[in-house]
């Protein structure tokens, strides 16, 4: 298969998107980013993505809007431009996940607090200390995993 087929890269485009779909991401959003992922620069208009997935642009701006809001994407504009793009984050899936943290302190800290209305002893309590306990390991782990996927990353790229 060459660069040049077409068919066969949207076949994969939508098989992509369809495993975003089946792993949680809204169906508009995922295949918005299974189409910048399938693009050598990583970077689509609104117009660009609206013509390659045949829809129309509030579809484009409600996934876009999801992909921004959960990170995945950033918006920009080209300096002199009058047009926007959405862009894939370089290294999408380890900034995604190092970003992630906030959320986890947030899940953290609010199962702390349920633990202070109901006390450790009761069953309601000791699921909540779970759930604080789990995220607390979670954000550790993560930490780790981060570190060692830099270190991974920047062998390779010595081994180049």
């Amino acid at each position: 298969m060459t660069r040049a087929d077409k068919g066969a890269i949207t076949g994969f485009r939508e098989r992509f998107a369809q495993i975003m779909v089946e792993s949680g991401m809204p169906r508009m959003a995922a295949r918005v980013y299974a189409a910048l992922m399938v693009t050598d620069s990583g970077q689509l208009s609104a117009a660009e993505l609206a013509e390659r997935l045949d829809v129309g642009a509030p579809a484009i701006s409600g996934a876009v809007k999801y992909l921004v809001q959960v990170r995945l994407v950033e918006r920009g504009r080209a300096p002199g431009s009058r047009h926007d793009f959405c862009r894939i984050h370089e290294h999408t899936w380890s900034h995604f996940i190092s970003q992630s943290d906030p959320v986890l302190v947030q899940v953290q800290a609010g199962a702390d607090e349920g633990i202070a209305v109901l006390g450790l002893d009761s069953p309601a309590g000791r699921r909540l200390d779970e759930t604080r306990r789990f995220f607390a390991f979670l954000r550790e782990e993560i930490k780790q995993s981060m570190a060692k996927w830099r270190r991974l990353q920047a062998a390779e790229r010595e081994a180049e």
